[in-house]
């Protein structure tokens, strides 16, 4: 005869399969493109970054991404820009990295 698990074990054990899903997901965008400097999104200008950065989802979640920082940074000799998300509903963090297509001289 076979057992019917209690509600309280079907309810941890569905929060685990969950809780795997969103790591999964974490690090699936961490290996696309912006997850990574060396991975970066190619925009055209500065004016773009924050408003291709909003329109991000979070990864963990799915909800939308409050952009909280947004840094200027040389990696390896390369200008790139770092867009840090935070997930208002589950808390997860997120930094997407950019390229700038055009510089203007100096």
């Amino acid at each position: 005869m076979i057992k019917k698990p209690r509600p309280r074990t079907e309810r941890r054990e569905r929060e685990r399969a969950q809780d795997k899903l969103a790591r999964d997901r974490e690090r699936l965008a961490r290996l696309e493109p912006g997850g990574a400097p060396e991975r970066p999104i190619d925009l055209e200008s500065a004016s773009q970054v924050e408003v291709h950065a909003r329109s991000l989802r979070c990864a963990r979640c799915g909800d939308e991404a409050r952009v909280e920082a947004h840094e200027a940074r040389v990696v390896t000799d390369r200008r790139l820009r770092l867009v840090r998300l935070l997930c208002p509903s589950c808390g997860a963090r997120r930094e997407v990295w950019f390229r700038l297509a055009s510089m203007l001289p100096s």
